[in-house]
């Protein structure tokens, strides 16, 4: 797939940016490059692969349980509060 400087402008335009010729060029390199290594990709089979759900196997699920607690002293937290109202943080 190519892409060409033309494309690149109209696209540019489209997303309200604006761009001098160096930046044009310069966007158009790093597209080729981009687009170059996509394709690469196709080489690879990977038809006898099954799908990875986490990247690393041996990963481990570390997430806690999600329980409420209550909180005696609400002060003791909102020591540090530049401003607040009562129990609650005023963020401006």
């Amino acid at each position: 797939m190519k892409i060409t400087k033309e494309e690149l402008k109209l696209l540019a335009t489209s997303l309200y940016f604006e761009l001098d010729d160096v930046e044009l060029q310069k966007l158009y390199n790093e597209s080729e490059f981009l687009l170059t290594s996509l394709e690469r990709l196709s080489y690879f089979d990977v038809d006898n692969l099954e799908p990875m759900y986490y990247p690393n196997n041996n990963s481990h699920h570390s997430l806690r349980d999600d329980e409420p607690i209550k909180i005696e002293n609400p002060d003791m937290y909102l020591k540090n509060a530049k401003n607040r109202k009562g129990k609650y943080v005023v963020v401006k």
